[in-house]
């Protein structure tokens, strides 16, 4: 079996833990074809080669890095569908993409009898705010298309609802549970501040839509109300939000009960993770955006932190009943939240050990074994 997989996100590593697995079966001959640069979370990422993986790695130059819908590859890419010759192309770029017309139109003309998967996390119905051409190569990639992936059943309702009509088996985000794990992590904390008190936590993007507002209030609230516990916020990531939230934190007089870190590789967020007490993921839905996933929180999980979540889009299908649920933009119910995990040690075991076994469906393990028998029932389809 001889897969062709494109992937923007194989440049950071803890994305690659999936086709390693697959890559590592004697039966499969997997090559990546993956940019050489990728401009993430306000980090230019240089893609590093993993010496100990079965895949066959290509790093290729591109255009208009950091762009998932307008990237493609400038040159390099021609050769991997004319003499690999795949048996499946598995795309991991959604299907209005240049990168996805770029795909289709290679195995148009190079290899035709390949078997073709996209890869979407659509999360709202949405039209693309950048014209007609979107809808015109979505369509096209459609009549391509043997199988789709979408992040979610709700992702897979909305893919149907834009005119797909193939098949569609749903796959989440993974997490790699050999760098997302429980650590000491004790020297971090003692050299952020963060010992002898309760840190809640965020991880992400800081923007008005992820809800961090209504964190630093539920904060604000708890330090004022609750003396019993010292509580302390480590927020990790940037975005174009941070110097309001930061303003909003003066305003409200917590500026002192919280630790800003910049967006990190992602290989270090875990230790992050593990110098919080409970993780929070705020987010607030918008008319043109909605959580689509979530996935900090499955490794808030593997870490065996707590977790708690707004009602925003797939939030409460990811936590199911493995962390606690607010409705998005209560403050007080956030706060209400923090206060019992912090209050409650028999609550903190027991959303821990929930935590721990809802994390077994998105081990990229489980994820990697699901994804080598959808690509042997598509090939059993085709002979």
């Amino acid at each position: 079996m001889r897969v062709l997989v494109l992937s923007h996100s194989y440049i950071m590593k803890p994305y690659r833990r999936k086709f390693a697995l697959i890559g590592e079966r004697p039966d499969v001959t997997l090559r990546i074809v993956v940019p050489a640069r990728w401009y993430e979370s306000f980090q230019d990422i240089v893609f590093e080669p993993d010496s100990e993986t079965s895949c066959e790695e290509f790093p290729c130059p591109i255009r208009f890095s950091g762009y998932g819908s307008r990237f493609y590859y400038r040159h390099g890419v021609k050769s991997h569908f004319r003499d690999f010759q795949p048996d499946i192309i598995h795309l991991e770029e959604e299907a209005w993409s240049l990168n996805a017309l770029q795909t289709v139109r290679l195995k148009r003309k190079y290899c035709p009898n390949s078997r073709f998967i996209f890869r979407t996390s659509l999360s709202i119905p949405t039209k693309q705010r950048f014209g007609f051409l979107p809808v015109w190569i979505e369509r096209r990639v459609f009549r391509e298309t043997d199988r789709a992936f979408p992040l979610s059943v709700n992702a897979g309702k909305i893919l149907t609802q834009r005119g797909y009509t193939g098949q569609q088996i749903p796959f989440p985000n993974g997490v790699d549970v050999r760098h997302f794990y429980k650590m000491d992590v004790s020297k971090e904390k003692d050299v952020l501040q963060l010992s002898d008190c309760f840190v809640v936590g965020y991880v992400g993007r800081l923007l008005q839509m992820k809800g961090i507002d209504t964190l630093l209030e539920a904060l604000a609230h708890l330090v004022s109300q609750d003396k019993t516990r010292t509580y302390k916020l480590l927020i990790v990531g940037q975005g174009e939000d941070k110097p309001s939230f930061q303003k909003t934190a003066e305003t409200l007089g917590i500026s002192g009960h919280i630790v800003w870190i910049d967006a990190v590789p992602p290989e270090e967020v875990a230790a992050y993770i593990n110098c919080m007490d409970t993780l929070v993921l705020p987010s607030r839905t918008t008319p043109g955006w909605v959580e689509f996933f979530g996935r900090v929180l499955i490794e808030g999980m593997a870490c065996e932190v707590p977790v708690v979540g707004s009602d925003s889009g797939e939030i409460p299908h990811v936590i199911d009943r493995a962390g606690l649920i607010f409705p998005e933009g209560d403050i007080e119910a956030l706060a209400e939240r923090i206060h019992r995990i912090a209050h409650d040690t028999c609550l903190q075991n027991d959303l821990i050990a929930r935590g721990l076994n809802r994390v077994k469906d998105f081990t990229w393990e489980t994820i990697a074994e699901q994804t080598y028998q959808a690509y042997q029932e598509l090939l059993d389809d085709a002979s």
